[in-house]
């Protein structure tokens, strides 16, 4: 197989490469315009009363059907049963997510994820507040995926790696409910608006357009450049070779 013939192989399938990769990104700008207008659609609806709300815990499609619908409820913080969630940034700062327990008026009890606190806070417990009514939306539980490590279940932890309920639940030692709530406003508010109350969620869409540009742009230049390529060098050689691009009726 001649040289030619390799590269023109290689083009080929780098051409092809891009332009898969293009309709990828496009695919997955879809896929998050998508989920943001879900959001905001949920977030707009009616808040969610918890004392007549029914999910089971091993319910994964309704705990999706319900993330980031709104809800309020009221009760009393466990703050002695406060845990982290490490390895979370707020603007660029690294720190931790407060998870507290609440005690609901019914005995029942759902997990709030309060909000960001730095890395030197980190002992943080707010005593003066106990009683308050929240205001957030609805989160599901997560678990590790792909090569990202569990939590150990062989003793108590003082953080975990992400919002895991199940892990919490057990080192709690009692029923909680299946999904947390992100709040997003406190009543009596938290001391020194501390922990910072995390911003509302939104997936990046923009990027992923960007990219699928790039891809088609770098595949266009390789399609149409390679030919180019090719040519100039066909004329150089005919040249070396001391042959005329003028056809030889006008000699």
């Amino acid at each position: 197989m001649s040289k030619r013939i390799l590269a023109t192989i290689l083009v080929i399938v780098a051409v092809v490469t891009m332009v898969i990769l293009g309709f990828w990104q496009l695919d997955r700008h879809s896929q998050k315009t998508e989920i943001n207008e879900r959001i905001s659609s949920r977030l707009a609806q009616p808040s969610i009363d918890l004392s007549g709300f029914i999910l089971g815990s091993t319910s994964q499609i309704a705990a999706s059907e319900y993330e980031y619908r709104a809800i309020t409820v009221s009760g009393n913080y466990k703050q002695s049963e406060s845990i982290r969630v490490r390895n979370r940034s707020f603007k660029g700062v690294p720190g931790f997510w407060l998870l507290t327990p609440l005690e609901l008026k019914n005995g029942s009890f759902v997990i709030i994820n309060r909000g960001w606190i730095p890395i030197s806070a980190e002992d943080y417990l707010d005593s003066k507040t106990s009683a308050v009514e929240i205001t957030g939306f609805l989160r599901k539980t997560e678990s590790a995926k792909g090569l990202q490590k569990a939590d150990t279940e062989e003793r108590d932890l003082e953080s975990l790696g992400r919002v895991d309920l199940i892990r919490y639940e057990k080192q709690l030692g009692y029923e909680i409910f299946p999904m947390h709530i992100q709040l997003t406003e406190q009543n009596p508010g938290q001391i020194d608006n501390f922990p910072r109350i995390l911003d509302m969620p939104e997936f990046e869409e923009r990027q992923h357009l960007n990219y699928a540009v790039q891809w088609f742009i770098f595949a266009t230049i390789a399609a149409l450049g390679y030919p180019l390529v090719i040519y100039r060098s066909k004329k150089n050689r005919n040249k070396a070779l001391g042959q005329s691009d003028i056809p030889i009726d006008y000699l």
